[in-house]
């Protein structure tokens, strides 16, 4: 027989199965165990795996068959002592139902709760009644259920679905994409997620495995049901993993942690094709739901599954899902103690004085340790072992006749799916709410201690010493340095160009428009969403038709009054095309409305400014650099051995991965690309950045600069510098380095890449009208394949406005261009930029839109060679790129003390944080490590170093922050006494850099060497690495040398710029010299994020100091990589 013993769990209630006139079974007979399911379930691997390790002398096993259940009446099916029965597809529920009516067996898994587990709304009534966290959720309940708990919403029960763009509201609650609907009905798997017009939007529908796959995407579905009843709950972010819980009674739970079905749809498999899960540690948050839920549901064998999100420094689970009689797929040691306890509940319930006590595996509760103290231990069986490095051994008595115990009285053998008084499961009965429980472990994570020795999976023996030398630290290490952590900040990949068209009007239904939609107020408006802007969109139309209606008719109006009108009903047809191009989404376009003049008399708006912007998108060229460099970053930063380097970390739950972004949609699909090259992911991009990207508004504030007030005011003064200084009539090869003009705009030195850009360009001025006057020789060639000649009046005036689709373009043109971009807007695009570049009247140029330039004629050269402008826009790139490499670098501080100031305030909150995560890292901080694995079944995991975890915290930015951020890392303080933490011969590098191109990289990897002292500084040390992105040169002749060009989805290698053995003490001490110069104690912002951040680096200081103290790391050497 099984021997494994553990602390008892309460008493369990005698139960004496009885047929008609008999009588309860004898001491001495063997209990008879009735398996009542369909054979799919009843004969599976696992219930055999069970069953087989059940004592043949003490149990009889009739398992029922698909042919009895289905066929044969209720009172000719074989009488039993214990009844496992539980319901699946196809499964008569009733039937079973009758049979334990007429022979009163003992059951472990209630059959009555099973028809509750088949509505889900009954099942998250019962989870928050009993204080279980449940997403945040409403029912559309159309079947007229009717709920006390919180689905119920305002409690009206009216269930309309009221659905906008972005969320949806049932009974007067808002829940916000992304979102999850469920079926009410469990046993209906296809749930889906919908996506939120940020992130791209679209669907992806979940169902029952089908060979790899377990989800699909549609980009196409915004829409929810609109039959049937279900659960809308918001999506909670997991950092894309699912735990799958498993109960055998309520003091045993056993966890799994799995790639979630939400991020690619694609399921891992192992060599035998099952689903690749590991065994993780539970909190004691998880092991009090797993005891709530089994009481309250009256489920000794049930499954569910958790949601862990991180929340500060708390983890907190969410219970989404009671599955009611589950098993564990393949773990041998998860079989062993399923079969012990399942064997000990059965001999209490039928011959409770065959058993000398019960076993809880990993108990909750500390009493019920204390009650097994005197219970006398058995030595293990033969090819036994015990499970846990902590665990007595044994069981059963010899003699089935002894009697029971003296400490195990017949009122402890009650109850077994009852709750103690002294411990309820509902908050009815003045249980807490489980949050309020203890937030730690159950026990130390494998990084407490050093990595597991490589072990044989068969012998148990065996992996228990190796386990116990490891926990004390005795396993000697075969590397001395160790990656730690890897912090990178990312530039967002390429993009369309940013465009604006702004216009003033007063017609009354545009005014009519902005009352409706500003709700009576004074304030700007701000429209992404769908509704309004196809409303906006109506309006639009009905006034180009009034407006082409009353051109055509004789007007007493002056030639300037109709230049006007033309004018406008030009602007007004470019924004009806921009909004018709594409289906409307957030992530393309935008309208602001801005009131600018009021009637003192009726105090209504009298005129508006309308402003459209769209473009900025991520381009197909930007997703695949970014996909393919999360490739190379994943070769390249972290160890790669044949074995499996950071997927096979990542996929056994010992990688700590965190994504950042700010809220721009190009930025957030960049790293969403960069994150599916990186972990090998498949599927659109939506559902990977809603599950792995977050965009907190904490991460926003620190890696978007447009909030700054204080920066932006000392970025206006250098570009009013930078105006006055280009805009000067002189040859710079006629300068040196030691001229006040050169002096004055900041360069230092002969080797400076503006220093080489300013004698090149030789006189900017000069360079300014070339540019200005190639933009001119590309809008007239693009009139001319437009068939246009003429002025941009007549142009207007000829009158179809832009083409809204693309067959209508191509019948004009014959080109088909990128994005469906028509060519008349592509040649808007460049006479809008031609016009504000240069102003006759003052005779100055607009620097501003210098960058502008730059980035359109590359998007031109990238995306549409086949023009066959190549020769034009060569010719503007080299003069473009010249002057934005003059121009770019001085936006971000004209002198060095201007870029330290710059650079210290735009980048002191991302300093801060990674200033945070070097610390965390070092310390080995379980902070926001929300999967760890669980040693107790090292055994059966083919893992030689479990104790192995690496952080990896991804920022991905606008091109501000990586400028401004290696302007710190240059450029030490006046005041300070510290060097720069880079090389010298690397700032010479990077001042000689051009450009920051898109994907620019700053990479920072923490490293231990593990045979120097903890309080050692050298125990610790930092490399940082550079790269300018993609720096390729965007010349193509045609669109064949272009997609024979794979040089384009590259970005240039990595270099070290850091000093040799730079500490992480030295760096942390840089650091805190740069943020220190960061604040201005008057400022208001600096104000407000001192009182946000005082609490949260209050308890990570004492977090930090609690494990330093441990000096855990000490005593825990690292092995080798596997």
């Amino acid at each position: 027989s099984l021997s494994v013993s553990l602390p008892s769990s309460p008493g369990l209630r005698s139960h004496h199965s009885t047929s008609e006139g008999g009588s309860p079974p004898s001491p001495t007979s063997k209990i008879t165990l009735g398996v009542c399911a369909m054979d799919k379930k009843s004969r599976s691997k696992p219930m055999a795996e069970i069953l087989s390790r059940l004592d043949p002398s003490l149990f009889a096993i009739k398992i029922f068959g698909d042919n009895c259940i289905l066929n044969t009446p209720v009172s000719s099916w074989p009488v039993v002592d214990v009844l496992i029965a539980f319901y699946s597809s196809g499964f008569p529920l009733h039937k079973a139902e009758e049979y334990v009516e007429l022979r009163n067996p003992f059951v472990l898994n209630d059959l009555g709760m099973q028809r509750t587990l088949m509505d889900r709304r009954k099942v998250y009534d019962l989870m928050e009644a009993s204080g279980i966290d449940v997403p945040r959720h409403v029912y559309c309940s159309r079947d007229g259920y009717a709920s006390k708990g919180s689905g119920a919403g305002d409690g009206s029960g009216s269930n309309n679905l009221v659905e906008h763009d972005d969320y949806i509201e049932v009974n007067g609650v808002e829940i916000h994409k992304p979102f999850v609907e469920k079926p009410v009905d469990a046993d209906d798997h296809n749930v889906h997620i919908y996506y939120p017009q940020s992130a791209g939007g679209g669907c992806k529908k979940l169902f029952r495995k089908v060979g790899n796959r377990s989800s699909e995407f549609y980009p196409d579905i915004n829409s929810v049901r609109a039959s049937g009843s279900y659960i809308y709950e918001e999506f909670v972010e997991t950092q894309g993993t699912d735990v799958k819980m498993y109960t055998v009674g309520p003091d045993y739970g056993h966890a799994e942690a799995r790639k979630s079905p939400a991020v690619d749809g694609k399921v891992m498999r192992d060599s035998d094709g099952k689903e690749v899960r590991y065994p993780v540690i539970l909190s004691l948050r998880e092991k009090e739901i797993a005891r709530r839920i089994v009481l309250v549901f009256k489920q000794q064998v049930c499954g569910f599954d958790l949601l862990r999100v991180q929340e500060g420094d708390s983890l907190v689970s969410y219970c989404c899902d009671v599955n009611g009689w589950s098993f564990v797929k393949n773990s041998r040691k998860y079989y062993d103690d399923c079969a012990q306890l399942l064997c000990e509940y059965m001999l209490a319930a039928v011959k409770p004085r065959a058993l000398q006590g019960f076993s809880a595996l990993d108990p909750l509760l500390s009493t019920y340790a204390t009650w097994s103290t005197n219970t006398p231990v058995k030595p293990d069986a033969p090819g036994r072992s015990s499970s846990h490095p902590n665990v007595s051994a044994p069981g059963f008595f010899d003699d089935p006749n002894t009697p029971l115990r003296g400490n195990i009285e017949d009122a402890e053998v009650s109850g077994i799916l009852t709750p103690r008084k002294d411990n309820p499961t509902t908050l009815e009965d003045g249980a807490r709410p489980v949050r309020e429980i203890s937030n730690e472990l159950e026990r130390d994570p494998p990084s407490r201690c050093s990595s597991a020795g490589a072990q044989g999976p068969s012998d148990s023996a065996k992996w228990k010493e190796s386990n116990q030398n490891s926990w004390t630290g005795s396993n000697p290490s075969t590397h001395q340095e160790e990656l730690r952590c890897v912090i990178a900040v990312i530039r967002h990949g390429d993009r369309t160009p940013k465009q604006k068209l702004k216009i003033k009007v007063d017609h009354p239904l545009f005014l009519s428009y902005y009352a409706r939609e500003g709700k009576g107020g004074r304030k700007d408006l701000k429209i992404k969403a769908k509704a309004p802007l196809l409303s906006f969109l109506d309006v639009i139309k009905t006034i180009i038709v009034e407006t082409e209606l009353a051109k055509g008719t004789p007007s007493s109006d002056s030639p300037d009054a109709q230049r006007k009108l033309r004018s406008d009903l030009y602007k007004l047809r470019h924004m009806r095309d921009v909004l018709s191009r594409w289906k409307i989404s957030g992530l393309n376009r935008k309208l602001q409305i801005k009131p600018s003049k009021w009637n003192d008399v009726t105090d209504e708006c009298s005129e508006l400014v309308l402003i459209m912007k769209w473009g900025g998108n991520l381009t197909k060229l930007g997703e695949r650099q970014a996909l393919t460099l999360g490739r190379r970053f994943r070769h390249e930063m972290y160890p790669d051995p044949s074995g499996g380097g950071i997927l096979r970390l990542h996929s056994t739950f010992r990688h700590d991965l965190k994504i950042k972004t700010s809220d721009e949609g190009r930025v957030m699909k960049t790293a969403a690309a960069f994150a599916k090259g990186m972990l090998e992911l498949e599927g659109e991009l939506p559902p990977i950045l809603v599950s792995l990207v977050h965009k907190e508004k904490e991460s926003m504030h620190m890696l978007d600069p447009s909030g700054n007030k204080e920066v932006k005011v000392v970025l206006e003064g250098c570009k009013a510098k930078i105006h006055d200084q280009l805009q000067v009539d002189i040859d710079f090869n006629d300068v040196g380095v030691e001229d006040d003009v050169m002096k004055e705009m900041g360069v230092v030195s002969e080797s400076s890449s503006m220093y080489a850009a300013l004698k090149e360009l030789k006189n900017p001025r000069d360079r300014l009208f070339e540019i200005h006057k190639g933009m001119g020789e590309l809008i007239e060639q693009l009139d001319e394949m437009l068939g246009v000649v003429g002025s941009a009046e007549e142009h207007n005036e000829d009158g179809e406005g832009l083409k809204a689709h693309l067959k209508e373009d191509e019948a004009l043109s014959g080109i088909k261009l990128y994005k469906g971009e028509t060519l008349l807007e592509l040649t808007e695009r460049w006479r809008l930029l031609y016009n504000k570049l240069y102003d006759e009247e003052s005779g100055e140029f607009d620097l501003t839109k210098i960058p502008d330039v730059h980035d359109n004629v590359r998007f031109d050269m990238l995306h549409n060679p086949h023009l066959g402008l190549t020769q034009t826009l060569e010719k503007m790139y080299r003069l473009a790129k010249l002057m934005a490499d003059c121009v770019v670098p001085q936006e971000y501080g004209i002198n060095i003390e201007e870029k330290r100031e710059i650079g210290s305030k735009m980048c002191k909150a991302l300093i801060e944080k990674i200033k945070y995560d070097l610390i965390i890292a070092k310390t080995d901080n379980q902070v926001d490590m929300r999967y760890m694995i669980d040693l107790s079944h090292s055994a059966d995991l083919a893992i030689n170093t479990l104790g192995r975890r690496i952080r990896t915290r991804l920022y991905f930015t606008s091109e501000s922050h990586l400028h401004t951020l290696l302007n710190v890392l240059r450029f030490v303080h006046a005041d300070s006494d510290l060097e720069s933490p880079l090389d010298k011969n690397a700032r010479k590098m990077i001042k000689e850099t051009p450009e920051l191109c898109y994907l620019t990289q700053i990479v920072l990897r923490l490293f231990e060497d593990t045979s120097k002292d903890m309080d050692d500084p050298k125990r610790f040390r930092v490399e940082i690495g550079f790269s300018p992105g993609a720096t390729a040169t965007p010349l193509h002749m045609s669109e064949r040398s272009r997609d024979g060009d794979s040089s384009r989805f590259d970005t240039a290698k990595l270099q070290t710029i850091s000093k040799e053995m730079l500490t992480c003490d030295e760096l942390e001490s840089y650091f805190i010299e740069s943020i220190k110069h960061g604040y201005s104690p008057d400022s208001e912002d600096e104000r407000r994020m001192r009182k946000e951040k005082k609490k949260a680096e209050q308890a990570e200081n004492e977090s930090v100091a609690s494990r330093v103290s441990e000096g855990s790391r000490e005593s825990s050497p690292r092995k080798g990589w596997e």
